[in-house]
């Protein structure tokens, strides 16, 4: 597969590998590996292609603490809220007995995700965010003023979404991103958020 991959892409700079669920070095290592290997037999058939561009999805909560130790490995990351917020709560949203009681702007969660931009920031890898939050409005006005740019979401989403990107202001996201990573219940961010948009006319 990855053989076919790069083969197909040529010299198109536009092939990026995504590896999903990676918790540990040695994991990320024998990806590396193969990659290495695919690339050499590749060159030794005669062909000329680009080394694609590796990322890794953070999903595991133990990814997050590690993004120093491969961040000389990657290109980019990308975060995948539904799993990495089920696995930090230890809650099944699909489970109707605790599925109350799941939300992705859990404090542990915002925390979480504003820690791994900033590691990301301070090893120059790039970070996109992909799942329920990038189309949730409440969350992406603190994931913008987190610094987050680049959202991933279906297609039906986004209209709203961008919508609301291009009218709020940058300075506002910043303010009450601070304001919600101090506050203890999911339920009173998601009302100081909305109270704000409604105020702009946003919500």
């Amino acid at each position: 597969q990855v053989r076919a991959m790069i083969r197909a892409a040529g010299e198109n700079e536009g092939l990026r590998i995504l590896l999903p669920m990676v918790s540990s070095t040695s994991e990320l290592d024998d990806f590396l590996q193969l990659l290495e290997d695919a690339i050499a037999q590749l060159e030794t058939e005669g062909l000329s292609i680009l080394r694609p561009q590796l990322g890794v999805m953070v999903e595991v909560p133990a990814a997050i603490s590690q993004i120093p130790f491969w961040a000389e490995k990657l290109d980019f990351i990308s975060i995948g809220s539904n799993d990495l917020s089920q696995y930090l709560l230890a809650l099944d949203r699909d489970n109707p007995r605790v599925s109350g009681r799941y939300d992705h702007v859990h404090p542990a969660v915002l925390m979480e995700i504003n820690r791994t931009l900033d590691l990301a920031s301070k090893h120059n890898l790039s970070v996109s965010l992909c799942g329920e939050m990038a189309a949730d409005p409440v969350a992406v006005v603190l994931l913008l003023g987190m610094g987050l740019r680049t959202l991933s979401m279906s297609a039906a989403k986004l209209p709203q979404v961008k919508w609301l990107i291009r009218s709020l202001p940058l300075n506002m996201a910043e303010a009450l991103v601070s304001r919600a990573l101090t506050c203890p219940y999911p339920a009173e961010i998601r009302e100081m958020v909305r109270t704000e948009l409604e105020g702009l006319g946003l919500q």
